[in-house]
């Protein structure tokens, strides 16, 4: 045997335990390792550990702020928001688009083939439907489609429905006020953020929110002047006005005359706010404070009252009424009854438009023109009320006879229910301005805001005021109002019935009918003013507009608050 050969075979046995021993030391370090990690992982890193597995199935929603309440004076909630489902998918995540679809579209109700064709869209996240009900999500849940989630959002609920839904408005479906009071309020009524955790499946896809309330959100309550009931009822009397009428379209306004407490604002037709996305445009628009017209004779108070105020004719004055013809210029003037010679106070409780046309001759047109704007016509009414028109009173010049003599009695001016109904309540208050308040006031986080009263300053003699106002009351008794009594209670009011403009002229067919009444006579607690526009039999403001005020009044005694004002 060779030296060399042996030398190898002698040094095998050593290389072998050299091996052995690297191994043996590896095995042993990795032990060591592994025992240390151990130690860190179950003692060191234990509650990193846990809260790291916790977040990797448990995570946060951010919602917008949880907006605030609308409540009517007596805390009647009239707009809240709370959490509510929504599904969502991710198409990139979705296999069998197709498939997601029908399974989908059966519970949803909607249709397969505009699903299926979302699904398919090269994105990552669309909705599928906003705002499920708790049943359509529980079955979604259930499903486990894939790519298909449950989101969390806000929604704002009207728990009335379509009660004073114009005057409220309507938040959209990122809670965000788009019109009416939802709108002017809006800064005061939207939350601070919040967070909503939810938990996550293995595949990292959002469940359901795991229990435990949100985050506490921070919200605002708007407190207003309406009264839920008196809209509930004023609402029910339009409704059987146009259903009597015929007319299209009404309004209705309520204010308290001595603080400007808008109590009511009803129109019809209304929409359901709660689903808003289903109604035409149009049906949002507040007519009561955007949508002028005539008033015609619901003006002859405030010519009246300016005339009074004048000194120019007083109350028993004899008026010739012509017998209801009366040529000014190149016109000719009628009245809707042939009248003789009427006294000056007649001519109010009787509404003859020559006599009006008459007593604003002796006021002249600039004096007519300053006095009605003093009254608040042709300007907004201080309301806030988004959109609000402004109205037309137009300047006259001195030559102008017959359109001095057309606007004494209502014609060639346009106001708004509401601006109308401030006027007013310049009569029933003895005197003074006023300004229509929505809210009584707002509570926050950061404190707490009240309205002062609506009630400006004095822009008429206070006797002046009562004078008018006892006209008022006799032609309910027996002039143009009859229909508006109330057996047992004083009222106070004025009819008015206008032609309406159709491509540049008076149409003889389309009126507006309009009453303007004061519950009770003597101190009125509340101003009403009710629109139809274009009734079709009766269409006078006596016949159509009249009985809703009566409606309303009897069916709202106990919320009136008549005081010591009633009949006598």
């Amino acid at each position: 045997m060779s030296r060399g050969r042996a030398r190898r075979l002698r040094s095998e046995p050593q290389r072998l335990r050299a091996r052995l021993w690297v191994l043996g030391s590896v095995v042993v370090l990795g032990y060591a390792g592994l025992l240390v990690r151990a130690v860190q992982l179950q003692a060191l890193d234990a509650g990193w550990l846990a809260a790291r597995a916790q977040a990797q199935h448990r995570s946060t929603v951010q919602l917008g702020g949880l907006r605030g309440e609308i409540l009517d004076r007596h805390g009647e909630p009239l707009a809240m928001s709370t959490n509510v489902e929504s599904v969502a998918a991710s198409p990139r995540r979705i296999s069998k688009p197709h498939t997601t679809a029908v399974r989908l579209a059966r519970v949803l109700g909607v249709q397969p083939q505009d699903l299926e064709e979302r699904l398919r869209m090269h994105r990552s996240f669309v909705w599928v439907k906003r705002w499920v009900t708790p049943d359509e999500g529980e079955r979604i849940r259930r499903l486990d489609l894939e790519g298909v989630d449950l989101a969390v959002e806000r929604r704002r609920l009207y728990p009335n429905g379509d009660l004073a839904a114009s005057y409220l408005g309507f938040a959209g479906r990122d809670e965000v006020g788009l019109s009416g009071l939802e709108f002017a309020f809006d800064g005061a009524l939207r939350g601070a953020p919040s967070t909503v955790p939810a938990l996550r499946d293995v595949r990292g896809r959002k469940l359901a929110a795991w229990d435990g309330d949100p985050e506490a959100p921070t919200r605002a309550r708007l407190i207003l002047t309406l009264d839920a009931r008196l809209q509930h009822v004023a609402e029910r009397a339009l409704d059987r006005a146009l259903a009597r009428t015929g007319a299209p379209r009404g309004i209705l306004v309520a204010l308290d005359p001595w603080t400007g407490d808008l109590r009511a604002v009803a129109e019809r037709p209304s929409f359901d706010p709660n689903r808003f996305w289903r109604e035409p445009p149009r049906r949002f628009r507040a007519r009561a404070f955007t949508d002028p017209f005539e008033p015609g004779s619901t003006l002859k108070p405030f010519l009246f009252a300016l005339a009074l105020e004048a000194g120019n004719v007083p109350l028993d004055t004899p008026i010739d009424c012509e017998n209801g013809a009366w040529r000014v210029a190149d016109r000719t003037i009628h009245d809707w009854k042939p009248y003789g010679v009427l006294r000056a106070g007649d001519v109010l409780v009787y509404s003859s438009n020559i006599g009006a046309g008459k007593i604003g001759a002796t006021l002249g047109s600039a004096r007519l023109v300053s006095g009605l704007r003093r009254f608040g016509f042709g300007e907004r009414s201080g309301s806030g009320f988004p959109g609000e028109s402004p109205g037309i009173v137009r300047s006259l010049r001195t030559n102008q006879v017959v359109e001095l003599a057309t606007l004494s009695f209502g014609q060639g001016i346009s106001t708004t229910a509401i601006q109308l109904a401030a006027a007013g309540a310049t009569l029933a208050n003895g005197g003074y301005r006023v300004r229509p308040r929505m809210a009584r006031r707002i509570e926050a986080p950061m404190g707490r805001y009240e309205w002062p009263s609506g009630r400006g300053e004095r822009i008429l003699p206070e006797a002046v005021a009562n004078q008018v106002l006892g006209l008022l009351r006799e032609a309910v008794e027996r002039g143009t109002g009859r229909k508006a009594h109330v057996p047992g209670i004083a009222i106070a009011g004025k009819t008015g019935t206008a032609q309406k403009v159709v491509d540049g002229r008076y149409a003889r067919d389309r009126f507006v009918a309009s009453f303007l009444g004061f519950v009770p006579a003597r101190s009125p607690r509340l101003v009403l003013v009710v629109v139809l526009d274009e009734p079709h039999e009766p269409h006078t403001g006596g016949g159509a507009a009249a009985p809703v005020f009566r409606d309303v009044v009897r069916n709202a005694i106990g919320q009136l608050d008549l005081g010591s004002g009633g009949a006598g």
